[in-house]
């Protein structure tokens, strides 16, 4: 329209390209499968051995919120995952909320893993202090992100790949040792132990939800989906987490029998002193070096994807800059807000540096806001909204996902609570300031504008503040 500005990403839109088996890797990959060698120590210690049940309640406790994606997904094909499902189920002050919200997620796990990265590679190859390796990793994370979604998909089959072969030859060589040994394996001690409670199973469990975090970020990509794979959407975040369940609960099994009686220095390193007592030293240093590697190249890449697309959809809604919206030309991927983010998650990464436990803290409440926003909105949209009746699925299955995560949420430190509260209480201020902001600009031009210009007007303002979607 001749006197409006015409946007910078108009006439260019994501690229419809993936498939299914895209989507599933790049679930796997996120949350990673040796995700647990990191935290099963931990989980251990709080479940009084029981750890393999308590990955089992974890991922049993996230089923009910990836049923709750599942449904959302089938609703809505937009690339802001649970911003753009709170916003069709509850409406838009809600929805610019819950995308806050996951923001604080999406935006903090990138250089969470970048600051694990720069400690961990700066130990193995000293040449570079832990700075430089920070910014190596979020140099090499925005490059595989910067060629396209299909670049990055094959990145991510290639690095799954890697993560397998690391996860498998462990589990093979621990059950053939313990099985030359004639050490028992598979030992009912890692279900239900002599010092295990009730509590104590309740309080590791709520630990081992936050090892599956991730597997909702399938969603997305939901506006890079082909048209005629756009329905198997929420059959992958479905099918994500059951396989990483199951692998979890495998690979703590073997971990806890090929550990018993061993004390460790540090329950991080617990995975690889164990290889190294058990199997052989050298492994132990192989896997340690390897694991580190794995997150650097494998495990940051679709974090930074997930987070691209949330600013992407949020300011294709005008309710973030919209320079974030713009499309490049050629790749097809939101370059804005891959450098924009990418920019933010090296900054926060050198400030917290040595701040992980903190930054960890923080990234965990906004993941777990926005899951109940997800369930909240199948509640919203189907219970009440359509009145469907199905009381199962679109009441009681979301409730209890809701109970479990408010569960989990009041065990959460006191700082990662205020941190959360506190970035909550600032959406609210923003958007507060967006609408009023809308409504000034609406009385200015009512007041100072012919009708035709009032009427371009109002074609621009409804563009900044509608909830169009990207269109096909």
């Amino acid at each position: 329209m001749k006197g409006v500005e015409i946007l910078p990403h108009e006439g260019i839109h994501l690229h419809r390209v993936l498939r299914f088996s895209d989507l599933l890797v790049y679930g796997l990959v996120y949350v990673a499968p040796i995700g647990p060698w990191s935290t099963w120590a931990f989980t251990s210690n709080l479940a009084g051995g029981a750890v393999a049940l308590a990955y089992l309640l974890g991922a049993v406790a996230l089923s009910f919120t990836a049923l709750s994606y599942s449904k959302m997904a089938m609703e809505s094909s937009d690339a802001g995952s649970v911003y753009s499902y709170a916003r069709l189920s509850m409406g838009e002050g809600i929805g610019f909320l819950s995308g806050w919200m996951v923001l604080l997620d999406y935006l903090l796990f990138p250089p969470l893993m970048y600051v694990f990265c720069g400690a961990t590679l700066a130990e193995f190859m000293p040449f570079l202090p832990a700075w430089g390796w920070i910014l190596v990793t979020a140099a090499y994370n925005i490059t595989v992100n910067w060629f396209g979604i299909k670049t990055s998909a094959r990145f991510n089959l290639g690095t799954l790949i890697f993560q397998f072969f690391l996860l498998f030859a462990f589990l093979l060589l621990g059950i053939y040792v313990l099985a030359r040994s004639g050490a028992p394996m598979f030992t009912s001690t890692p279900w239900w132990a002599p010092d295990t409670t009730p509590a104590r199973i309740f309080s590791a469990a709520s630990l081992c939800v936050m090892a599956y975090l991730g597997f909702d970020a399938i969603t997305t990509l939901s506006s890079e989906v082909r048209a005629d794979q756009r329905h198997l959407i929420g059959r992958a975040v479905v099918i994500s987490l059951a396989l990483l369940g199951a692998l979890a609960v495998l690979d703590v099994w073997v971990l806890s029998d090929l550990s018993r009686g061993l004390t460790y220095k540090d329950p991080t390193t617990a995975t690889f002193e164990a290889i190294g007592a058990r199997i052989h030293p050298a492994l132990g240093s192989f896997a340690a070096y390897a694991t580190a590697l794995v997150v650097a190249i494998s495990v940051t890449p679709p974090m930074v994807t997930g987070v691209s697309r949330v600013l992407y959809a949020m300011a294709l809604n005008g309710e973030l800059p919209r320079g974030l919206a713009c499309v490049h030309v050629r790749y097809r991927v939101p370059h804005v807000a891959l450098l924009a983010s990418g920019a933010l998650s090296i900054v926060v990464a050198l400030y917290f540096a040595s701040q992980f436990d903190t930054l960890t803290s923080m990234v965990n409440f906004g993941a777990l806001t926005a899951f109940i926003a997800v369930n909240a909105s199948v509640i919203a949209l189907f219970a009440v909204r359509r009145r469907s009746g199905r009381w199962l699925p679109d009441l009681v299955s979301p409730g209890l996902g809701i109970a479990a995560l408010l569960a989990v949420i009041l065990q959460m430190s006191r700082l990662a609570l205020i941190v959360g509260l506190s970035w909550m209480t600032t959406g609210v201020i923003t958007y507060w300031l967006l609408v009023r902001r809308r409504r000034l600009a609406r009385g200015v031009m009512g007041a100072t504008c012919k009708p035709s210009q009032l009427a371009a007007g109002v074609s621009h303002l409804a563009d900044l503040g509608s909830s169009r979607t990207p269109r096909e």
